[in-house]
């Protein structure tokens, strides 16, 4: 085996290995924003979170991590959509943030 391909299939590795991260991750998030609009009374939409951003995050210890924002929509009369979003560093949820909405 040539070290181009050594290199190519740990490569793939690592991405599918990120994919699958990524993707567990991403339905932990969607549950826990559900589980967030059910607390308020408030009805998540599309079942569905969307990633918005995606960047490196240097903690106060100096460890790298990634921060993702994830955004969702939600409505609290069945009529009226607001926006939702998530900050996740790591695999920690760091703040969720809901757009001011009317209350019934």
């Amino acid at each position: 085996m040539s070290l181009r391909s050594i290199f190519l299939t740990v490569l793939v590795f690592c991405a599918a290995w990120y994919w699958m991260r990524a993707r567990e991750l991403k339905d932990q998030i969607l549950k826990y924003a559900a589980r967030h609009c059910d607390d308020l009374s408030l009805k998540l939409l599309d079942e569905s979170v969307v990633l918005k951003e995606l960047k490196l995050h240097k903690s106060a210890q100096g460890g790298l991590h990634i921060k993702r924002r994830y955004e969702f929509e939600f409505t609290s009369t069945g009529e009226d959509r607001y926006q939702g979003e998530i900050i996740v560093i790591g695999r920690h949820i760091e703040h969720i943030s809901l757009e001011t909405h009317r209350v019934e």
